[in-house]
């Protein structure tokens, strides 16, 4: 957990929109139990904070389930429809952009109840959560291979990028990979980059934290204390580092186009049949009471 605010939204969105079908409906109907067992590693809840969470929960998932996943189903169509196309690097920007807004809608719900939440977490919690910060980001950084050379970084990038590609498009052959693998070494892996942009999240809300706990402010100003984080939370103020992330998003989006461009037919084809599975899944989930 990166943050309460932020995280809690990327974690339901994510989980959503890559998991496998049947990993959706497993997932979806125990999302209460999950988010819990996650953020009790975290902050080793208290049976009021997760009596509180439990609560609080309930709704905020009654409203997931009745408002954003018949909106889920569009961003899907409109996956669909770049499968089927021939996207350009905008279609790519546009399709990210909207995943970022949906996300922000989530965190928007979420800000009251978890403003309510974090009152309450303890000095001791709150250590026990930069801990296991630190337990994560040795295991981000091993797997990025920070601490290798710029071509070790690719390497894991290029890992990363292939797993995924063959999750929605089905196996690459030899040629696809090789010329993947090309594509991944004519662009920085910007791996340092967004490791430092990780750190940078965690120190500002581990930051706001402290300051709810030591200042106990009004209900009101931790709420906005949370928006305000939530707001800078996608890219830093820095406007050097801000051209930077930019430039790397743009960058990901080309690599995207370029990767569609490899594809078949039946591969593609592929792709259009896993959303479909997920376009059913979401419509299911999203009548259920």
């Amino acid at each position: 957990m990166r943050s309460l605010v932020r995280h809690l939204a990327l974690f339901v969105v994510a989980s959503l929109l890559l998991a496998g079908c049947s990993a959706v409906r497993l997932g979806y109907g125990n999302a209460d139990s999950l988010m819990r067992w996650w953020i009790d590693q975290y902050v080793d809840l208290s049976p009021d904070q997760d009596l509180l969470l439990r609560e609080r929960l309930a709704g905020f998932l009654a409203w997931h389930r009745k408002t954003q996943l018949p909106d889920y189903v569009l961003v899907l169509r409109q996956g669909q429809q770049l499968v089927d196309g021939r996207p350009t690097v905008g279609d790519m920007l546009n399709l990210g952009d909207g995943i970022i807004r949906r996300a922000r809608s989530l965190s928007d719900r979420a800000t009251p109840d978890i403003a309510d939440f974090v009152a309450g977490l303890s000095p001791a919690q709150i250590a026990r959560m930069a801990g296991r910060f630190t337990e994560k980001n040795v295991d981000y950084a091993k797997e990025a291979r920070l601490a290798e050379d710029e071509d070790a970084q690719r390497q894991a990038r290029y890992k990363r990028l292939l797993e995924r590609t063959e999750y929605w498009f089905g196996d690459f052959s030899e040629a696809q990979a090789a010329s993947l693998r090309q594509l991944v070494a004519g662009q920085s892996a910007g791996s340092q980059f967004w490791y430092e942009e990780r750190l940078r999240r965690q120190r500002e809300w581990l930051d706001l934290l402290r300051l709810v706990e030591r200042e106990r402010p009004p209900r009101d100003k931790a709420i906005q204390l949370l928006r305000d984080y939530a707001a800078r939370f996608d890219l830093p103020a820095d406007s050097a580092r801000l051209s930077q992330a930019v430039a790397l998003r743009r960058a990901a989006a080309e690599l995207a186009v370029a990767i569609h461009a490899l594809t078949t037919s039946a591969q593609r084809a592929h792709a259009r049949h896993k959303l479909d599975d997920l376009i059913h899944d979401f419509t299911e989930l999203s009548r259920t009471d």
